[in-house]
């Protein structure tokens, strides 16, 4: 039976083909027929590669090289490895890094979108609370500037209380006076008004009024607290508790100043009137 041929040895591989090389085709060995049909192929293809990379250079230098450099210089040599792998394993990393630079930026805009999203509507919801706590009730802090604007129109001091009073007397066709006798035709309304020399303010205990002289010393016929202070009034007419029509005849009227336990502080000076038939 007929021996295999000598494989090739990994370990002797370079010296195994350099030895096949030598005999060429004249040998008898189908593995120096190999070798030599292989160089054969090899020497056509490099010639090829060669003329190819002539045309390339002479098609791409006058481009590539351009004015910008001077005659003595020479030209680039194209490499004629295959670089284009060497360069897609170098741009790779760059791509992935400027990937992921455009991932980052692309999040945190949606997040500041998110985030002036959430603000806004903070904000719409603030807004239309405040809305409609204006249209309700008024807020302690409107009350307190309102007392405010009312205490600086008056241009007193918050502290300074009523010490006195005076009566006034107003009626259609007449002068509002504040004279101690008067005479009236019968008949005119005539209406009697509390004025304070300071006008009384939240959380004072001070009271004011009216009274008539007669039928008794004190006859009460208005008393006003806060807040109705402001417009202590009395429209003159029969009453029927003091059993005395004070629309007829002769009456003297008082203005008092009071405390809220029913004490007069001060009384103004009367006005009497005297009424014609």
């Amino acid at each position: 039976m007929r021996k295999p041929d000598d494989p090739f040895l990994h370990e002797q591989i370079d010296e195994q083909i350099e030895a096949l090389a030598h005999l060429g085709k004249s040998s008898p060995l189908p593995q120096a027929r190999l070798v030599s049909d292989l160089h054969h192929v090899y020497g056509k293809e490099h010639e090829m590669a060669e003329r190819v990379w002539e045309r390339l250079n002479r098609q791409i230098m006058p481009n590539s090289w351009g004015y910008e450099h001077s005659k003595d210089q020479a030209p680039p040599q194209f490499v004629k490895e295959a670089q284009p792998m060497k360069t897609k394993r170098r741009q790779l990393p760059i791509t992935k890094k400027t990937r992921h630079v455009l991932e980052t930026v692309v999040a945190v805009l949606i997040v500041v979108a998110l985030v002036g999203s959430m603000a806004l509507l903070l904000h719409l919801r603030q807004t239309s609370q405040s809305s409609q706590g204006g249209k309700g009730a008024p807020s302690f802090a409107t009350q307190a500037s309102h007392a405010t604007t009312t205490a600086a129109t008056t241009a007193l001091p918050l502290s300074a209380p009523p010490t006195s009073v005076v009566l006034r007397l107003s009626a259609p066709g007449i002068p509002s006076t504040t004279r101690s006798e008067i005479t009236i035709p019968s008949g005119t309304k005539v209406t009697l008004t509390v004025i304070p020399n300071h006008s009384l303010l939240p959380f004072q205990t001070y009271t004011m009024g009216i009274y008539a002289t007669d039928p008794f010393g004190f006859s009460e016929l208005q008393y006003c607290t806060y807040p109705h202070t402001s417009t202590c009034t009395y429209l003159i007419a029969p009453s029927s508790e003091e059993n005395t029509d004070y629309t007829k005849g002769k009456h003297t009227f008082r203005a008092f100043l009071g405390d809220i336990g029913g004490r007069i502080l001060e009384s103004s000076s009367g006005i009497t009137i005297t009424w014609s038939s």
